[in-house]
């Protein structure tokens, strides 16, 4: 009976994850005779590969072609040199308004050719492609359980592609090339008169303005949609046109001499049923389109959304483009739309890919899931103030030194969920926002306080714990204490280099920017401003400001600060806003990211949110941090890798569960970073004396011959050592680094009874514990599924210490948790 409900549990629960059933990327990666994305990358992730030689060939075809005996027997080098050259046209046509000429990265480059190869399929053969495709799946489905089987192609679904690329891997100028290449397509099949639109969808106006202007550098007629704008407006840039006689681009009309067709940019918001004042409807549109839609994922699992974005190509061609498809895919839980995404996403270069690549910063990431008292908050919000002080002291002692490392100012960004939603605390009313312009005040304008709490974390005493029991901030701020800085001669530079005021005594003022709508402007004294407020109602907000006692005022102005935060001489160092930031907004800039209640509801918007910030031009624009780059004559200055590692502070951001899942499940690197501390080698051997060692006989095999232990009944060692587990609400923490955590502490002890562990589901802890055996690469451990029951009855081996509420039997709905808390248990005796 267990083996048959073990049997059905596996044929109706998916044991692979989203990006292990992309079947059209793996149809694609076939062809190239390889099972995986890494078996066909991994000559290719070279430099020196990037580029084009005397003859406008790619180094990259070249290593594809000649790193093979044999040609391959879907792909030979003729075919592949075509790609490539049209690849390189195409780059050429939208290189020609830009500053720095694109080198395409490796990544970059296959996405492209898997393009190529995909639309010749598609537009020579579709039929062709069908069945090939159809094939495909059956193959893959063959040893599959039925829950992770991938359904049959449809004819009409050939029409979509996907592209799961990170924030940051470009995707941008992808999209520009993805649309020259449908255009070559369509020309060289003499199908040009079909298309009647080319339609980029956006998640908000912000984005369509950054679309726009990445259009005019590429040269690329596009303009924002308005229902009441002729086609002929002379404002457009008319785009290159493909020249079939010369293999050539050329000034002229896109797609055929007959039409004048411009991308139309339009927000998804914009979309509706029927048209209104700022509003078309779908039908509008009809006809043959070509569909572009940025952040993919948006909308997915609305049917609304889905719906019309869906009807707007259903004649013709999409191309879709998100970072976080596959948190998407889990977020919506919809079994079809799974479907849908597993067989058109053409290309996986997802953040697990770019990290593990080398590309983008490092991360160190805190949230103060709930604080005893408002001082501790501000405490913590003092330690955010502080890292990011760090951060900039660093790029001012040493900002020649980075130039060649392509860093901009660092920024502090400082994002709430809600910009205006009221709530009572402390008997005042307030918002995420005001919640942070209070403390501002109270800092610059406290100093005794101030000088209290940044001694506190100079010297690692600021009573933040993370799970080991380590303050949090201890040797966090080891370049200030170099330094021999204390909390007195700190604040008047803090007030100098991060407030542009170095008086102590002067009053944080708010002014409303009369002449630039919705931006705030934040001052102290008379200084300059140092941080800008964009939201959408400045008025609500600053009537909040006046009620809570803070200084607000009006003075008109001309110019927008938050347009000017990515110019070098901008004195702007502090960005408050919503959850906009999560999307259409680009900046190098930002280094340090303050969180206020984000993540009780959203899901992919926190990964959004997180690659505002990874993004790194990185040296020689590698796009890579300086730890990853294979020149050993590179000389890198001392404390840069702190300068490329993003520090976010949450507070009340419940969004630490959800996130810590998906980078495990990503395979990234999800606890503390080590304490890097350089000791001098003293050599006492002399020179010539031989040092015996230890070794392992040259016969013997560690995991092979070793002993075996097996998960069993704890022994003397164990009760004298007990596996101690806090279940109490702590700092949680996550970085980009390796760490252990494990807590102990004057709290209420409790054990497991029958009563409790009749809930639980002892198959999903066994194989839980599997997969951390896995993770640890305990190869030699046998674990005993029998034993668990009377192990965690046992109440000598461990110390839980939880809440009772935590253990309350007549409350079902903590039954999850029990088996979470059984887990860490069993975890940590193992």
């Amino acid at each position: 009976m267990t083996g048959t409900r073990r049997r059905r549990r596996a044929d109706t629960t998916p044991a692979l994850r989203f990006d292990e059933r992309l079947v059209l990327n793996q149809y694609i990666l076939s062809l190239f005779e390889a099972d995986k994305f890494d078996d066909l990358s991994k000559d290719m992730k070279d430099t020196d590969l990037e580029g084009w030689d005397e003859n406008n060939t790619s180094y990259f075809y070249k290593q594809l072609v000649d790193s093979r005996l044999f040609e391959r027997s879907q792909l030979d080098r003729d075919l592949l040199l075509q790609y490539d050259r049209n690849i390189y046209h195409h780059t050429q046509a939208i290189n020609g308004k830009r500053n720095e000429q694109i080198k395409w990265k490796y990544f970059q480059y296959l996405s492209l050719l898997f393009t190529e190869i995909y639309l010749d399929r598609y537009f020579t053969n579709p039929d062709k492609l069908l069945t090939d495709l159809n094939s495909h799946v059956d193959a893959f489905n063959e040893d599959k359980a039925e829950a992770d089987k991938i359904d049959s192609y449809e004819k009409d679904e050939l029409r979509k592609l996907a592209f799961w690329n990170a924030t940051g891997s470009g995707k941008t100028l992808l999209m520009h090339i993805n649309i020259l290449q449908y255009q070559h397509y369509l020309e060289s099949h003499r199908r040009a008169g079909e298309l009647n639109r080319v339609i980029l969808l956006t998640p908000n106006e912000g984005l369509s303005g950054q679309h726009l202007e990445e259009f005019r550098l590429s040269g690329i007629a596009a303009r924002l949609f308005d229902k009441d704008a002729s086609l002929s407006s002379s404002a457009v840039v008319q785009p290159a046109m493909w020249d079939k006689g010369t293999s050539n681009y050329s000034q002229g009309q896109m797609f055929g001499p007959a039409k004048k067709l411009i991308i139309e940019i339009i927000d998804i918001h914009k979309l509706k049923e029927d048209s209104g004042q700022k509003t078309v409807a779908v039908d509008a549109f009809e006809g043959k389109n070509l569909v572009l839609v940025d952040e993919g994922h948006r909308g997915s699992s609305g049917v609304d959304w889905k719906s019309r974005r869906d009807r707007l190509c259903e004649n013709g061609f999409s191309f879709e483009y998100s970072a976080t498809f596959g948190q998407a895919m889990k977020a919506a839980n919809n079994k079809s739309l799974t479907q849908e995404y597993a067989r058109c996403v053409l290309f996986d270069y997802s953040y697990k890919r770019f990290f593990k690549d080398g590309y983008g910063k490092m991360y160190n990431i805190l949230n103060l899931s709930e604080e005893m008292h408002i001082e501790q908050r501000n405490l913590y919000l003092t330690a955010c103030l502080l890292s990011f002080y760090q951060q900039q002291l660093i790029y001012r002692d040493n900002e020649h030194k980075m130039v060649p490392f392509n860093l901009e100012k660092p920024l502090w960004i400082f994002v709430g969920s809600k910009v205006n939603a009221v709530r009572t605390e402390n008997r005042r009313k307030v918002s995420d926002v005001v919640d942070i312009l209070l403390f501002l005040s109270d800092f610059v304008r406290d100093k005794d306080r101030s000088i209290e709490y940044l001694d506190l974390l100079l010297q690692g005493r600021s009573g933040l714990r993370d799970g080991s029991g380590q303050d949090v901030f201890e040797n966090e701020f080891t370049y200030l204490i170099k330094q021999m800085r204390t909390g007195e001669n700190l604040l008047n530079h803090i007030l100098e280099l991060l407030f542009n005021n170095a008086n102590p005594g002067a009053m944080l003022h708010i002014d409303n920017l009369k002449g630039v709508e919705g931006e705030i402007a934040l001052r102290l004294g008379d200084g300059d401003y140092f941080g800008v407020i964009n939201v959408g109602d400045d008025r609500s907000l600053l009537k909040l400001c006046e009620e809570n006692g803070l200084s607000v005022s009006e003075r008109e102005f001309s110019s927008s600060l938050f347009g000017s935060i990515n110019e070098r001489d901008s004195k702007i160092n502090l960005l408050i806003g919503s959850k906009k930031f999560s999307e259409g907004w680009n900046s190098w800039r930002v280094s340090t990211m303050g969180l206020m209640n984000i993540g009780r509801k959203e899901g992919s918007e926190i990964i959004q949110l997180f690659g505002r910030g990874v993004r790194l031009k990185g040296y020689q624009m590698s796009l890579k941090r300086s730890t990853a780059l294979d020149d050993p004559d590179l000389e890198i200055p001392q404390n840069l890798p702190e300068l490329e590692t993003l520090n976010v502070f949450g507070v009340r951001a419940d969004y630490m569960k959800q996130f810590k899942e998906y980078l495990e499940e990503e395979g990234l690197p999800a606890d503390k970073k080590p304490v890097r501390i350089d000791i001098a080698v003293i050599p006492t051997v002399p020179e010539r004396s031989r040092l015996k060692v230890l070794k392992v006989k040259d016969n013997v095999n560690f995991k092979k011959d070793a002993p075996r232990p097996t998960l069993s009944l704890p022994n003397q060692y164990i009760y004298r050592n007990p596996v101690v587990v806090n279940w109490y609400p702590r700092i949680q923490l996550i970085a980009s680094e390796k760490a252990e955590t494990g807590s102990a502490g004057r709290f209420e002890l409790h054990s497991f009874e029958e009563k409790h562990l009749a809930f639980m589901n002892f198959e999903e802890i066994y194989f839980h514990l599997h997969r951390y055996k896995d993770e640890q690469r305990w190869y030699n451990l046998n674990l005993n599924k029998e034993i668990l029951y009377n192990l965690l009855l046992d109440k000598d081996w461990d110390r839980l210490y939880t809440p009772g509420h935590e253990l309350d039997v007549n409350d079902f709905a903590k039954v999850f948790r029990w088996q979470e808390i059984a887990g860490a248990l069993l975890k940590k005796y193992c």
